[in-house]
């Protein structure tokens, strides 16, 4: 018997364990391939004395939650990390297969295309905060130089794998906001300098809004109850005071809500 059985787990599930296999570029600490500006390359941050004991370490955690039935959240933002992670889930859903534990990274700031073709070839998901990249941009290529903080969080590149993409906030890293989210997916806008990093890794206000809705509910084994509005679902929505399709990008992250509903009953309203 699991811990959580016996709650109601449209309102709370604890179906995964988190794993965190790096850091982040800024403290040199995400794991890469190719060095950091000044040297590095980070590390796995797990047990081990040196980078081949880590990465098996990593290889033992995963395959232990998988094969307890839990699904994985690894938090991976260095492209070397990236590989790691899908590695060990790929290792554990080989030898031991399981229904469809939809086992995810979340961020995967310097994903290469070969590690995105892998994740959709499996079916892995990826969760992916795009307001972070606004926040990041600017001082990002002091560490890691142009080329890699244009690519930095490559949307475009997941989606056109064929990965499922969820959005998230990261709060309190960045503002819980969604409609910031889909915005900063949209212009790949710095926030200090309003430069656009990346313009090949843009991506639509659709695509953006689907990673915010039915992707994530893909993500939570729910996509048959909510995520989209749909007869016999729940209605979990907001209503927004301007057309989100039609409005310039810029001001996508100011639309005001005008009324939230969970479950179908109002639970806020503007005055």
């Amino acid at each position: 018997m699991k811990p959580y059985d016996g709650l109601n787990e449209i309102w709370l599930r604890i179906p995964t364990v988190k794993v965190f296999a790096d850091g982040i570029p800024m403290t040199k600490t995400a794991w890469m391939w190719e060095p950091y500006l000044g040297g590095g390359y980070g590390a796995l941050c797990v047990p081990g004395a040196n980078d081949v004991e880590r990465y098996e370490e990593l290889m033992k955690i995963i395959r232990l939650a998988h094969d307890h039935g839990y699904q994985l959240a690894i938090h991976v933002v260095g492209d070397r990390a990236s590989d790691s992670a899908v590695d060990g889930i790929v290792q554990a859903m080989h030898e031991n297969p399981r229904g469809n534990p939809r086992h995810y990274l979340i961020h995967g700031d310097n994903m290469s295309p070969e590690c995105a073709r892998r994740m959709a070839r499996y079916r892995i998901g990826l969760s992916m905060q795009p307001y972070i990249k606004a926040q990041i941009a600017d001082i990002l290529k002091l560490f890691i130089g142009e080329k890699r903080a244009a690519y930095n969080w490559p949307m475009r590149t997941v989606l056109d794998a064929g990965i499922p993409v969820s959005g998230s906030s990261d709060t309190p890293c960045t503002y819980p906001n969604w409609l910031l989210g889909v915005q900063a997916a949209v212009l790949r806008e710095s926030w200090a300098s309003g430069q656009v990093s990346g313009p090949d890794e843009c991506i639509t206000v659709e695509e953006a809004i689907t990673m915010y809705t039915i992707n994530g509910a893909w993500q939570d084994h729910m996509e048959n109850i909510k995520g989209s509005i749909e007869v016999g679902k729940l209605a979990d929505l907001q209503v927004l005071g301007a057309d989100i399709l039609s409005v310039d990008p810029h001001e996508i992250g100011q639309i005001p809500v005008t009324m939230t509903l969970v479950g179908g009953k109002i639970v806020y309203e503007s005055s």
